[in-house]
């Protein structure tokens, strides 16, 4: 383990990191890892625009300040190069850029487009939002490592599983991070507790509650939870809604908090296996 001194579980590495990790494979360029960068940033524009193919001008319908004719002039400037806060898009800053300026027109018929429904919008914004989230998981492993050269030195032990990769396995599956890192029945428990919680939220809601379209605000919430927004994709969000069920509310509710709960697993999960390498330092008591 390491223990040094100059080890702090709350120090971070700064706003310089932080900010090239929107650029995906950025980090691992800077740490010499010139063949996982191309891999890093290929996986995420590929991500991007198989999905960006499927919805175009629809991902400006989702972003949480629509660029309508009505917003400011800076808005409207700002959604042009990408930036009109879509999450998880925004976390792959260069491909949602790319793809905003390929598409963005402010007329009104552009405006008309953004609003229009798309034959795989469920499917498309699955993507491009899943592009978003492997970029933040590329910048969490680039993270752990800029954090190994930094704390742990030649001496540090290798940890059971990247943090990262568990805190990504756990997006798709929750408590699979856990059970890689070494923490199966935790694991279990926490992701049957997740999985129940979504599986509510599509029955009060008859498989409408994720819906990015209608409920894009929920929907981020939701994305977290990624194996389960997959599925409403795939399966339940194509389904035609006939009339609004009773507690269609409550659904949209239960979903949002499962991907909650799913956050709270996947930081878990990244936690675990640091703390095998980085334990906290355990608090002496006072000799009497």
């Amino acid at each position: 383990m390491a223990t040094g001194t100059s080890t702090n579980p709350m120090r971070g590495l700064g706003w310089g990191p932080f900010l090239l990790g929107f650029v995906p494979g950025l980090l691992q360029f800077q740490l010499g890892q010139k063949k996982r960068a191309a891999v890093a940033f290929a996986s995420c524009f590929v991500l991007f625009f198989a999905g960006w193919i499927l919805i175009h001008e629809r991902l400006f319908y989702w972003a949480l300040l629509t660029p309508d004719e009505t917003g400011s002039e800076v808005l409207r400037i700002a959604a042009h190069f990408g930036l009109p806060l879509t999450l998880p898009e925004i976390l792959n800053l260069p491909a949602n850029a790319l793809g905003a300026i390929v598409c963005f027109d402010g007329s009104a018929l552009g405006e008309r487009l953004w609003r229009m429904p798309r034959a795989f919008d469920h499917l498309g914004g699955f993507l491009t939002g899943a592009s978003g989230m492997l970029a933040a998981f590329w910048s969490a492993a680039a993270h752990w490592e800029l954090r190994l050269l930094r704390d742990g030195g030649e001496t540090a032990p290798k940890p059971p599983c990247n943090p990262a990769l568990c805190a990504g396995m756990s997006w798709l599956v929750p408590g699979l991070g856990h059970a890689r890192a070494g923490q199966k029945d935790k694991g279990m428990l926490m992701g049957v507790a997740v999985a129940i919680v979504f599986a509510l939220g599509l029955a009060f809601s008859h498989g409408h509650a994720v819906d990015r379209a209608t409920y894009s605000v929920w929907w981020i919430g939701q994305n977290l939870f990624g194996g389960g927004s997959l599925f409403a994709a795939l399966v339940t969000g194509p389904l035609r809604m006939e009339g609004a069920p009773p507690n269609l509310d409550l659904g949209v509710v239960l979903c949002t908090v499962a991907g909650l709960m799913n956050l709270v697993v996947m930081v878990d999960a990244y936690t675990v296996a640091e703390r095998s390498v980085f334990p906290l330092k355990q608090r002496q008591e006072p000799v009497a």
